[in-house]
């Protein structure tokens, strides 16, 4: 299994949790969205070698965030509940 990520998105900030293939928490941290703090987020998943991204997003947050990542990510946008 690939290392994965799940994103839950919000109008300021960008939680990120990435998990390994024994779904092992292996890095977790805070970003900001302004485009800065987005790129940091998108290196940071690249260098711990993230395959896949789920995020979560209330309202239109995580157009931006998409665009950051969608040519390095196979992204998936997911409601929870569902």
């Amino acid at each position: 299994m690939d290392k994965v990520c799940g994103l839950d998105v919000h109008k300021d900030s960008v939680f990120a949790c990435i998990l390994g293939a024994n779904e092992e928490k292996i890095y977790e941290g805070r970003f900001g969205t302004t485009t800065s703090e987005l790129t940091k987020l998108r290196n940071n998943l690249v260098e711990y070698g993230t395959g896949r991204v789920a995020m979560e997003s209330t309202s239109i947050y995580w157009m931006p965030v998409w665009s950051v990542l969608q040519s390095d990510f196979e992204l998936n946008l997911v409601q929870p509940p569902h």
